[in-house]
């Protein structure tokens, strides 16, 4: 019996995915299974993963829906493993990054998963060598941190025990994704092992970059939803709520002029100031968006 599940759900990523499962294959630790769901591809994946011929790759290929939710729920029903991990088709696990998760759940085991620091690349090199600029390990209930949207959990480096599923449940199948949703259900229900080192590389490229702009842009809306369902089962207050609303509603707007997407920032900027109508940065960019609209200069 494995005691990693290594889930990964991939769509035409041929000229990627290769590099990926071979990083998750060199880590020196033997005792997993690598359960990889493909949403339909049509570039020649199932022929690339096939030609490996690793004994601990699953393969299943599946009708295409473009729900990571979905697909990842699938893998989920297939997992043996003490131990789930989540690996992206496009990224590269570093060495020894799974022997040092499973070891510190080991050592830890009020904590209900890990996850880790990453470096962010592209195909001419490093783009950012960390996201949290901190080293170390760190123990502890992140919750409130990412209520406060002072935190980001990158999926693709986590691995979490397969109980904490039965407690929690499965990712919400109405969402798109479902990443940030499961996050914050585990995080309200269990602490969390953090390895401050970037133990993933994640690749920025042109399929993420167009297509992940909007599946980003998706997100944020799911985001809020996430905050709504927790309000409804009373894990947070009507004031948590509003600040929340209020905070990432100004940095997903933000994040939509990035974007080039005006409409949708004065969109956020609405729900911050509805969060909160004492926001003084949120009426500044506000009233100018509104300006320039009107006088477009």
């Amino acid at each position: 019996m494995p005691s990693v599940s290594i889930v990964m759900a991939t769509y035409n990523r041929a000229h990627l995915i290769g590099e990926t499962i071979q990083s998750v294959l060199g880590q020196g630790f033997p005792e997993f299974e690598y359960i990889i769901a493909d949403d339909g591809s049509n570039d020649g994946t199932e022929e690339i993963v096939k030609s490996i011929g690793d004994p601990r790759i699953v393969y299943f290929k599946r009708p295409h829906t473009g729900r990571l939710s979905s697909l990842r729920n699938f893998c989920h029903s297939k997992c043996r493993g003490e131990f789930i991990a989540y690996v992206d088709s496009d990224d590269i696990w570093m060495p020894g990054k799974l022997d040092m998760q499973v070891k510190v759940l080991n050592q830890h085991p009020g904590a209900g998963f890990s996850f880790t620091d990453i470096e962010l690349f592209n195909d001419r090199g490093t783009i950012q060598p960390s996201l949290y600029k901190r080293e170390g390990l760190e123990v502890c209930n992140v919750f409130s941190q990412l209520l406060r949207n002072e935190l980001v959990i990158c999926h693709t480096t986590l691995v979490i025990r397969r109980s904490v599923l039965g407690l929690v449940g499965e990712n919400d199948e109405s969402f798109l994704s479902g990443d940030h949703d499961l996050v914050f259900r585990m995080s309200h229900a269990t602490e969390a092992a953090i390895l401050n080192y970037p133990l993933v590389k994640v690749r920025r490229h042109a399929q993420n970059t167009s297509y992940g702009d909007i599946y980003r842009l998706q997100g944020f809306d799911e985001h809020h939803r996430t905050l709504k369902k927790l309000l409804d089962s009373r894990k947070i207050t009507n004031e948590e709520y509003s600040k929340a609303m209020s905070n990432t509603s100004y940095a997903f707007a933000s994040q939509s002029l990035v974007y080039g997407d005006h409409e949708r920032a004065i969109h956020y900027l609405k729900k911050s100031l509805a969060g909160n109508p004492w926001n003084v940065k949120a009426w500044l960019r506000m009233g100018l968006m509104l300006a320039k609209k009107v006088f477009r200069f």
